[in-house]
């Protein structure tokens, strides 16, 4: 199996506003609700990141794409048909972009992808790209809208009246997606992904498949031009034999011979062509079958891997909760039932918390960069992570402060006196909590 490392750029028209393809992306439906695909794990969904910022008031992908539309200043109206986004994937072979995560370069990648589409295809036509890290390879989900300033192409024809070319932007797809420019897409994007060890895949995705096609033409075309000129010899010995048959028996028996002969090997030729073209047809299926063997154990091998990888990390996982169990609870004494962080790179954190049976949630905004990145990358622990961001009192409401109020009584030498914050909930003042953390505020 070879060890070259693939650059991965693959560009799709979308079908009208896309809308559809927005619920896969952003991982929630038109109406907000949350939305895992079958081959994304839920629980690493929450590293997934949004990396464009939309403008004020768009709130999701496609009204990114429309406002981007209505804004570009266009001048012909837009189609019920026409194409008003391209979607485009980025990524790696999987091999590669794991060691680039794994060796903290993961935010170098990103940076260079931004570099390359705002370069390519314009900053204000990026509307929108998403990072998934819930699926088996990190990736980047990017969309552009097709928003063009040159000059329309048009196909020249005799007795044509000059057309005048309009200036000013117009949305076109086919512009974007012409063949020339597709390939051009595929030099630049390999060149930007070179410092990551990612290089451009070989043109035409069946080389090998295309390497036998062109032997085998090139046979077909020696046979024929083979036996074409064997039979143009053919036709010229028989009329030599008829113009001097009067007089030349012998000359006659002798060109008869050689046409026998020319006629045999006309015949053996085609013989050997047909067997030729049968053992090259025979020898490329092996190949593939081969191929294919070779790729289901190099499968099976990953998973395996894989398997003992993720064991591994559980062990780890649990050994660390054992010897240090104060990284694994908060700092108010609640249950943290869940966490959200939709963007690392403007974070907000949303958390969920449980005392008994009662569940509470918040959402604390402009969080410390660091901190943040410091969570993204394992670094510190999830109720860690809160207790930098929440102070306790900020991690329960009213409810769970007063079921939390033996514990606190026993702590402080006093019952849990609950006031109202400045959070979605009630908090505690007077809770045993009270000072513990103003020294480390943020």
């Amino acid at each position: 199996m070879s060890n070259t490392q693939y650059a991965v750029c693959h560009l799709q028209r979308g079908r009208g506003n896309d809308s559809g393809m927005s619920c896969h992306i952003e991982r929630k439906d038109a109406k907000g609700k949350i939305y895992v695909p079958g081959n994304a794990n839920a629980d690493r969904t929450h590293l997934n990141c949004e990396l464009v910022r939309f403008h004020e008031g768009v709130s999701n992908r496609t009204e990114a794409i429309q406002h981007r539309i209505d804004t570009a200043g266009l001048r012909r109206k837009v189609g019920k048909n026409q194409t008003k986004a391209i979607r485009i994937i980025l990524t790696g072979t999987h091999e590669q972009m794991m060691k680039i995560a794994n060796d903290g370069r993961l935010n170098s990648w990103i940076d260079a992808n931004l570099k390359w589409l705002k370069d390519t295809f314009g900053e204000e036509n990026l509307v929108s790209c998403v990072l998934h890290m819930d699926e088996k390879t990190p990736h980047l989900h990017a969309t552009v809208v097709p928003i063009v300033t040159g000059e329309r192409i048009r196909r020249k024809r005799e007795g044509e009246k000059k057309y005048e070319a309009k200036s000013g932007p117009r949305l076109s797809a086919d512009d974007v997606m012409r063949r020339t420019k597709l390939h051009e897409y595929q030099n630049s994007y390999a060149a930007a992904m070179k410092p990551f060890g990612l290089q451009r895949g070989i043109v035409g995705s069946t080389a090998k498949h295309q390497a036998n096609s062109d032997y085998y033409r090139q046979q077909v075309i020696q046979y024929e031009e083979d036996i074409a000129k064997l039979q143009a010899d053919v036709e010229k010995a028989q009329a030599k034999a008829k113009k001097e048959l009067a007089d030349k028996d012998r000359l006659i028996a002798e060109l008869n011979k050689q046409i026998k002969d020319l006629q045999a090997e006309k015949a053996r030729l085609q013989e050997r062509y047909k067997s030729d073209i049968g053992k090259l047809r025979d020898g490329y299926q092996k190949e593939i079958e081969a191929a294919i063997r070779r790729a289901e154990t190099a499968e099976q091998h990953s998973k395996e891997k894989d398997a003992v990888i993720d064991k591994q990390r559980k062990r780890i996982d649990q050994l660390d909760r054992k010897a240090n169990p104060q990284r694994y609870s908060l700092s108010s004494g609640a249950e943290l039932v869940r966490l959200n962080v939709p963007n690392y790179r403007n974070p907000s954190l949303h958390i969920w918390t449980r005392v008994g049976v009662e569940l509470y949630e918040n959402t604390k905004f402009q969080i410390d960069y660091d901190v943040a990145h410091k969570h993204f990358n394992g670094q510190i622990t999830d109720e860690e992570f809160v207790n930098a961001v929440f102070e306790p009192q900020e991690q329960v409401n009213g409810k769970q402060a007063e079921l939390l109020g033996a514990a606190f009584t026993l702590a402080a030498g006093g019952p849990a006196e609950v006031h109202v914050g400045t959070g979605s909930g009630g908090s505690s003042s007077n809770l045993p909590w009270g000072e513990q953390k103003k020294g480390n505020r943020r």
